[in-house]
């Protein structure tokens, strides 16, 4: 008998420059031991990030202060095809996947002051997927799992700017690639043991190429490009006991050998080797109450615009003077207790502590004429987090179906800045963020409402030349589903509903270095952004 279902959805954003549509589709067949999944999708959809607002720069010399107004917008355009096939091969299942997604995204600025200059950002791409995956029981208690995938990624972008009738250009196109190779043996030694071995072998590929046209007349002027290439192979072995009901541990050791390259040539590439221990209990001493440990050792992937910019540095004799850019290495020790009451109810609190060697930030590289500004490894550092979540059924509080979730997460961290030598927190850290969400079941009206508010961001980073500072007041949303049918959903959601509000202060210091500790500019910008909705009509069959 064949297995058939598919399913239909159509919406729309509803913003005060007019609608922004969006199709989705989603086809499945069982038949027999052949399976397969379709899915597409078109959606068109608003920078709600964009707005009206205004910059205000003031200087540190006699210069006046200046004050522009900004008013921007963006569109992006995005379509996906996904495609996943299944059939039984010699005892085993083998999969395909394959996914398309070309997009385009598109902005508009202006700025209104002394000058008027208008701003626009055109940008275009693709990425392609395909994997092939098989799995297979080799004998009772074992089975093996092997793994291929490729994935391909294009953008071209052209950021021009318009002042006073002359138009310049900034393009850039990237191009990148991911190939891997993974197989994975599991067995069930014993009762209640599974052992896991497994190896894997990735190929990351990133090449980035830009170049700037100041004006219609001028030719293209080639910029910095860069080629890098990480190449990883990655073994692991672990093993899985439950001890009894109660107790469950998992011990595990991945030992990751990684070979970077970049296009400043063969002598610029390097290897490391890192193992990656880790252990995890978990206890149950009731069905309701839960205690979860976890230690563990991680390293950070190289972020491929830092490495090849590292590297890229024009005074090879100033970066000698500098150690090698190498990943990030965290030991991280977590726990959890995890209490669950009532039917829906539960209380969960973590704490994690992390201490980091070679952190990877923005640093200064000195000499007596120049100071670059680069990606490096600027010292130790240790981070700690406590995490609470909490839901509440409602159904006491005259609310019955109704669910209440409160989560917050706290951070804190320090490190020894590079330029200035004094301790901060880590860049990008947001201290504080909670987030507040209700949600109601009314079966009898074939309704469901509900509505969730958080508190923004707000986070700090660090360059040599500067510190800059980026805040968003709190989102709130809200949503009600209608069921006329039991095929048949029609939801409603209000978003933005406080009007976000978007900050960017940036403090620029004399010399083009923090460590002088003299601001010669500050800059503030704010946006304020609009409340949008969105209407979805989604039919299954």
């Amino acid at each position: 008998m064949d297995l058939v279902s598919a399913s239909g959805t159509a919406s729309s954003y509803l913003t005060a420059d007019g609608l922004q549509p969006a199709l989705e589709g989603n086809y499945s067949l069982k038949r027999g031991d052949k399976s397969i999944n379709l899915a597409v999708a078109w959606k068109r959809s608003p920078d709600t990030g964009q707005g009206h607002g205004h910059r205000a720069t003031v200087y540190a010399n006699a210069a006046p202060a200046a004050d522009v107004a900004v008013e921007g917008a963006g569109l992006s355009d995005n379509k996906a095809l996904k495609l996943n096939l299944g059939q039984d091969v010699l005892d085993g299942q083998l999969t395909w996947n394959g996914a398309y997604n070309p997009w385009s995204y598109q902005s508009q600025a202006r700025y209104d002051g002394d000058t008027h200059t208008v701003s626009s950002n055109d940008n275009a791409g693709r990425t392609l997927e395909q994997g092939l995956a098989y799995t297979r029981d080799l004998a009772p208690g074992a089975s093996i799992d092997l793994r291929a995938l490729y994935r391909t990624a294009e953008t071209n972008a052209d950021a021009a700017a318009v002042t006073a009738g002359v138009t310049s250009h900034a393009l850039t196109a990237t191009s990148a690639s991911e190939q891997v190779l993974a197989g994975e043996l599991t067995w069930q030694a014993l009762d209640g043991v599974v052992l896991r071995g497994g190896i894997e072998r990735a190929v990351n590929t990133n090449d980035n190429s830009n170049s700037y046209q100041p004006d219609a007349q001028s030719p293209a002027t080639p910029g910095t490009g860069a080629w890098v290439q990480e190449a990883r192979l990655e073994g692991q072995l672990s093993s899985a006991w439950q001890v009894d009901q109660t107790l469950s541990a998992e011990a595990g050791l991945k030992i990751s050998h990684a070979s970077l390259s970049t296009g400043a040539g063969p002598a610029d590439g390097k290897a490391s080797l890192y193992p990656k221990p880790r252990l995890r209990l978990s206890l149950s001493p009731s069905t309701s109450l839960q205690l979860r440990l976890r230690m563990e050792r991680e390293i950070s992937q190289l972020n491929f615009g830092d490495a090849a910019g590292y590297f890229a540095v024009a005074d090879k004799a100033l970066r000698a003077e500098y150690p090698e850019l190498v990943p990030a290495k965290t030991w991280l020790c977590e726990g959890t207790v995890e209490y669950r009451f009532l039917e829906r109810g539960a209380a969960m609190l973590s704490y994690t502590q992390s201490h980091i060697r070679d952190v990877i930030d923005r640093m200064p590289m000195r000499s007596a004429t120049t100071t670059a500004d680069v990606a490096g490894n600027i010292g130790d550092a240790s981070a700690d987090s406590v995490t609470g979540m909490l839901n509440l059924p409602t159904d006491s509080w005259l609310l019955p179906q109704g669910l209440l979730k409160l989560s917050t997460t706290w951070r804190s961290s320090s490190v020894t800045d590079p330029a200035t030598q004094a301790t901060r927190q880590l860049s990008g850290e947001q201290a504080l963020a909670w987030r507040v969400e209700f949600s109601q079941d009314l079966p009898q009206q074939r309704t469901a409402w509900g509505f969730s508010v958080d508190n923004g961001w707000y986070n700090d980073s660090w360059q040599t030349a500067e510190r800059d500072t980026s805040s968003g007041s709190g989102w709130a949303r809200a949503f009600v589903n209608y069921r006329p049918a039991s095929n048949l959903t029609v939801t409603l959601e209000l978003n933005n509903l406080a009007a976000r509000t978007v900050i960017y202060d940036r403090s620029h210091y004399a010399g083009g270095d923090r460590l002088a500790g003299v601001v010669d500019f500050a800059e503030h910008n704010i946006t304020r952004t609009q409340p949008f909705a969105m209407l979805r009509v989604r039919r299954d069959w």
